[in-house]
């Protein structure tokens, strides 16, 4: 039998993206020139970064129960669809997963997350004359190319040229009620929390040194202006950990005005050129806030550091130096020990304007922290529990709090003093425990470290 010859040569022809976008969309084209009123030559093809169509994935599946962001997403955008319409003879495809929430004294609840896939969705939006079309266009990647987070599609808004302004317009009020988002190298990730400086037990030195700062810096643009001085601000906060770094930095990334952005610089994933695409995004997005979570273990002193970097230490400084410096650009990095943390970073002036100590909370904010979680706790054998606590952290006066609420709750009663007093001995034995335990060649994993996002 005669072998097949193979060619000495293979043309592989990479199309464009423009190529790319009009081949998703032959099949459709008459059906959305009709919708539009106009060739697809008088359009304008919009990237965004929703899906309103996922509004349209829970109208047709009626009934299913929906993950609570997804269903608040659609609700807004319903506010703004008047109506929708699908291609004629299509069945459209959409992607779901199978998730689980919490739900008070009940059990968990299953709940499905749903992703409108490339079926086109015409949309009669409120103040638009004329039809907007939402599209998802895959995405493909080479064998190895494929990036490590990434979305399944792109998503596009296709519309009259007269109605492209209007429909960014309504885009903003629309992602104005949504849920905030924290950008990373990667994507985003969904911000948990909110801004409320009132939910932060804070020394009178940090609630001047950063939220009275942080607050009346967006106040202060025209001063700085008049004094030709930079308009940002650089934030270091160190210390022991438990004592709300990432609280105080979650409350600043909430703020309505704030967009924020956040790096890993231990993960030996992110490369140089993200953190400067990071930093980039920040300034074209102003205001803008930074966040750098354990400078000292992602860049200490030579004789302390334990891996190879990733991220070039000359890179950081340069971000902190350039698009760190511009207006509108806030830096806020935490450290558990500034003294591990390379010279460079502390010595140049104005990279960080305030430099704040995170302390364990004296006896006032001790018993400010434990009032706050329950006001019964009060009298004589409290301020024993308030002496008993000296050197505790936040996060370890917490657990105590838990640890007491839970005992009490096996009883049957409201959580007393006596629950308290008897959770800071156990808690105390069980520190005791641990530290004469541990042998001098072991260590703890920081596997499970929680971070902000």
């Amino acid at each position: 039998m005669a072998r097949k010859k193979i060619p000495a040569v293979v043309q592989v022809r990479l199309t464009s993206s423009v190529d790319s976008i009009l081949a998703s969309l032959e099949p459709y084209s008459r059906w959305i020139e009709q919708m539009l009123g106009v060739p697809l030559s008088e359009t304008l093809t919009l990237e965004i970064d929703c899906n309103p169509a996922d509004a349209v994935a829970e109208d047709l599946l009626q009934g299913l129960p929906v993950v609570a962001a997804t269903k608040e997403r659609n609700s807004n955008w319903r506010t703004f669809i008047e109506e929708w319409t699908l291609p004629p003879s299509v069945s459209p495809r959409i992607a779901l997963s199978l998730q689980r929430e919490r739900k008070l004294n009940a059990a968990p609840l299953p709940v499905w997350e749903l992703d409108w896939q490339d079926c086109p969705v015409a949309f009669k939006l409120k103040g638009l004359a004329r039809q907007v079309i939402s599209v998802k266009f895959p995405l493909i990647f080479p064998p190895g190319d494929m990036p490590l987070s990434t979305p399944s599609g792109q998503h596009w808004f296709i519309v009259h040229r007269e109605d492209a302004a209007k429909v960014l317009l309504l885009l903003r009020r629309v992602q104005d009620q949504t849920e905030r988002y924290l950008e990373t190298a990667y994507g985003q990730t969904r911000l948990q929390g909110k801004y409320d400086w009132n939910s932060v037990v804070l020394d009178a030195t940090t609630r001047r040194l950063v939220r009275r700062d942080f607050e009346i810096f967006f106040e202060r643009e025209e001063w700085f202006r008049q004094h030709n001085l930079p308009y940002r601000r650089g934030y270091l906060f160190y210390g022991s950990p438990g004592n709300g770094k990432t609280a105080v930095i979650r409350i600043m990334a909430s703020h309505p005005d704030i967009q924020p952005y956040t790096v890993d610089l231990s993960n030996m994933q992110e490369k140089s050129a993200d953190v400067v695409r990071l930093f980039e995004r920040a300034a074209e997005n102003t205001p803008a806030l930074i966040i750098l979570e354990d400078l000292d273990r992602a860049f200490p002193t030579e004789g302390k550091r334990t891996q190879e970097r990733t991220v070039s230490f000359q890179t950081l400084l340069n971000c902190l130096d350039g698009v760190g410096s511009q207006n509108g650009v806030l830096v806020v990095a935490t450290a558990n020990d500034p003294t591990c943390l390379d010279a460079a970073i502390l010595k140049r002036p104005g990279r960080f304007d305030r430099v704040v100590q995170f302390r364990n909370p004296d006896a006032a904010l001790r018993r400010e922290y434990y009032r706050r979680l329950s006001p019964v706790l009060k009298g004589d054998k409290f301020e024993l529990a308030i002496e008993q606590t000296e050197g505790f952290s936040f996060a370890q006066l917490r657990e105590t709090y838990i640890l007491g609420a839970q005992s009490s709750f096996e009883h049957g009663q409201e959580i007393t003093v006596r629950d308290v007093l008897e959770a800071i001995e156990l808690h105390t034995a069980g520190t005791h425990d641990l530290k004469t335990s541990v042998s001098a060649t072991g260590f703890v994993s920081h596997a499970d470290r929680v971070t902000i996002g």
